[in-house]
């Protein structure tokens, strides 16, 4: 499977520890990722507010790279998988704006022709490479507790985006149980994060965010899981935006689910990336892996200093 990585800004340039977590685990199921001169998605709140032919334009010269090179694109932002889904639905679906927006390609030797899918990382976990395959790549399973948040940006518009159930999701709660992990149920699972409305009203932002991590905190989970860059910033750094202006104590680790994924399959170098987390935790040791059982010897799951 090879496929045109479109990590988005926010990733690339905020939590490239999280990227490398997927740089780490795709060869072993078989994902080759080849990068593009891609450019940001564009961002779909603050862009497509502002001209919607500029959305769209960017949207399409980013997939129309893609299909120069005959590849569907995997992306790793609920944000970047959201603006590029929705602009291949509009150009796909309307042809006088496919045509206009094509126009504008021409003068970078490009053509937008509707023949490469957006594919988000979660959708290829689950969807294609499946829970057997992946529980079978396991080696230490990771024993925590964790509640799961998938993100706006995945789930809606649902009829879109094909990703899971706007209302109940479960995926990534099985993505989780698949590499040894407990995931808890709660109210607000589908609430916003509330980064959506940051950049125009920041106390109502964390308003909402604490809503959301005092229902978290409720089923005294170990960590938050998470498949959007944006919402781990929003959980990791936010929560402590929000201590500070309500007065909470917030203090939960938060993982893109491939870093997880990567210490269940006991891949090297997970220590270092860890340490690039504000939020710290300790994993506890899990079952013994084959090569332990093999030696007698024993070591603890890689966890963050």
């Amino acid at each position: 499977m090879k496929f045109a990585f479109f990590p988005g800004c926010t990733m690339a340039y905020r939590l490239p520890f999280a990227e490398k977590s997927i740089r780490m685990v795709a060869p072993h199921f078989d994902i080759e990722l080849v990068d593009l001169a891609f450019t940001c998605c564009p961002e779909p709140n603050t862009v497509r507010a502002l001209s919607d032919d500029t959305w769209i334009t960017f949207a399409a010269r980013n997939i129309a790279l893609a299909e120069a090179e005959g590849l569907d694109i995997l992306t790793a932002c609920a944000g970047c998988h959201e603006s590029l889904s929705l602009a291949k639905h509009e150009l796909d679906k309307k042809p006088e704006r496919k045509n206009k927006v094509n126009e504008l390609l021409k003068g970078l030797g490009l053509e937008y022709r509707g023949t490469s899918k957006i594919v988000h990382m979660h959708q290829q976990l689950f969807d294609e490479i499946g829970i057997e395959t992946i529980s079978s790549k396991v080696v230490k399973p990771v024993p925590i507790k964790v509640v799961t948040h998938t993100g706006c940006h995945l789930l809606r518009p649902e009829r879109i985006l094909h990703v899971d159930s706007a209302e109940v999701p479960v995926k990534l709660d099985m993505l989780c149980e698949a590499i040894g992990m407990v995931p808890l149920d709660y109210m607000d699972k589908t609430m916003c994060c509330g980064a959506g409305v940051r950049k125009t009203n920041s106390v109502t932002s964390y308003a909402v965010l604490r809503e959301k991590m005092t229902s978290i905190a409720m089923v005294e989970p170990d960590a938050i899981v998470v498949f959007c860059p944006t919402c781990f910033i929003t959980f990791e750094s936010g929560q402590r935006v929000a201590n500070r202006i309500f007065g909470t104590d917030f203090k939960f680790p938060v993982f893109y689910y491939t870093e997880l994924l990567a210490i269940a399959m006991n891949l090297p170098g997970m220590d270092i990336l860890l340490a690039e987390h504000r939020v710290k935790i300790e994993l506890p040791a899990s079952a013994e892996t084959k090569e332990e059982r093999k030696t007698g010897a024993k070591d603890s799951i890689p966890s963050s200093p």
